[in-house]
């Protein structure tokens, strides 16, 4: 009789003797997906050949694997057996407190290798593995939640009280204390999320920077994203006979790049996430890698685990991300496997412009004057959308109305902003000529 075939997530093992084998194999596919499983009594076939099991034999098993498996977990030990008698050992187990290491030794599950993680790549392994998020503590512990509430409100989730909240959000360490992750959900976090629009196609100039803070990481993601959005711009292409209206970048493969950069970032390190604007495309840049031993084949297929997956499913429920993996394939769809620049220490994601942005043009213009950094704001938010409000600049910017207001009376003097229309009904027009 033969079972199955050996895969990444299961390890034959013909007799008792190889135990200890199997045990490094357990440890190496927690390591790798959470879950594992060895049989004893087959080959590496996967045909049964059956082992003699005595009285204590379960028993040795299940206390060498507690003794030699860190951290602890609990298998399940079963004995099966085929039609013609032969009994075999099916230990499974799963957990999240990765890494695992067998006698001190760390492993990770590769095809149907084993494979021995090198001490330089152990704070990879650590970092990628773990939910260190969930599990450091926070450095203030006077915290609120009312961002994360109404979000999670908003999505249809009832919150009883702040209490019911961080213990079914995962926000408490056991001692009861606030961990990094609820520092950051809440509305105390001090870690600026950054937009940085660069006058070029490289990072000599910059025209803006704009710093979100004070405020819950999922309020300072959403300001981001309507800052982005405000800087996607139309073009029209008429070499057709039907007019066609084309985007600078897909909002749809930003968003989603945006979502990954997050939920995938090394936070402990206080380094966050950034957006990088430049005039021909935009950059979403994120710290820390794909989970280790992942390969770059399972990741654009959307087999992805985040690396802070407890922050995911808060994500989830707060109705910013339908499932983990989803946004990969849609950028890939987009942009093509070129967009990403996976390295060790950070993940960037490249979309690049249908056309250059307007504020390109703008700056080309020989009898242009020098402009600010609110005024290249402004204009860049007018060009991308010709009926925004004042007050709508203004929020986004992080101005006063009556402030955004005399911006633009002074690009209207300059001659790069004129208004078409009425007051109540007309449009901004950006002067690129």
């Amino acid at each position: 009789m033969k079972i199955r075939r050996e895969t990444e997530k299961v390890e034959f093992k013909k007799s008792l003797t190889e135990r200890d084998d199997g045990y490094s194999a357990l440890a190496a596919m927690l390591n790798k997906h959470g879950m594992g499983t060895v049989y004893i009594g087959v080959r590496d076939d996967g045909t049964v050949v059956g082992v003699q099991i005595g009285k204590n034999t379960l028993r040795t098993i299940s206390q060498e694997i507690g003794n030699r498996i860190e951290p602890k977990i609990v298998p399940v030990i079963d004995v099966l057996s085929t039609e013609e008698g032969k009994e075999y050992i099916r230990i499974y187990a799963e957990g999240d407190d990765r890494p695992y290491a067998k006698d001190g030794e760390f492993r990770i599950r590769s095809g149907e290798e084993n494979r021995k993680v090198p001490v330089r790549e152990l704070r990879r392994l650590f970092q990628s593995c773990s939910d260190l998020l969930r599990g450091t503590r926070a450095f203030r512990q006077d915290l609120t939640f009312k961002e994360l509430t109404s979000a999670l409100e908003d999505n249809g989730f009832h919150v009883m009280d702040q209490q019911s909240l961080a213990v079914n959000m995962g926000l408490l360490l056991p001692d009861g204390s606030f961990s990094m992750q609820a520092e950051l959900l809440s509305d105390q976090n001090n870690i600026p999320l950054t937009v940085v629009v660069f006058g070029g196609t490289d990072k000599t100039a910059i025209s803006f920077r704009t710093d979100f803070s004070g405020r819950s990481l999922i309020k300072e993601m959403e300001q981001v994203a309507d800052l982005v959005s405000s800087l996607n711009e139309t073009a029209v292409d008429m070499s057709n006979p039907v007019r066609r209206d084309i985007r600078l970048f897909d909002t749809e493969s930003f968003r989603e790049a945006w979502i990954n950069a997050v939920v995938h970032n090394t936070w402990t390190t206080g380094a966050p996430p950034t957006v990088h604007v430049f005039d021909d495309r935009i950059e979403i840049i994120s710290n820390g890698s794909i989970p280790y031993g992942e390969s770059e084949k399972d990741f654009f297929a959307g087999i992805s685990r985040p690396v802070n997956e407890s922050l995911m499913r808060i994500f989830i429920n707060a109705g910013l991300s339908e499932h983990t993996g989803h946004g990969v394939p849609i950028i890939v769809r987009e942009y093509g496997q070129e967009a990403f620049d996976i390295n060790p220490g950070y993940v960037r994601v490249t979309l690049k412009f249908a056309t250059l942005r307007s504020a390109s043009r703008i700056r080309g213009k020989a009898k242009d004057p020098e402009l600010s950094d609110n005024e290249m704001r402004l204009l860049s938010l007018l060009g991308s959308d010709p009926h925004m409000t004042m007050k709508g600049a203004a929020e986004i910017i992080g101005i006063t109305p009556n402030s955004c207001l005399a911006i633009a009376a002074s690009l209207r003097k300059k001659g790069v902003l004129r208004r078409a229309g009425s007051k109540k009904n007309g449009k901004w027009v950006v002067q690129m000529e």
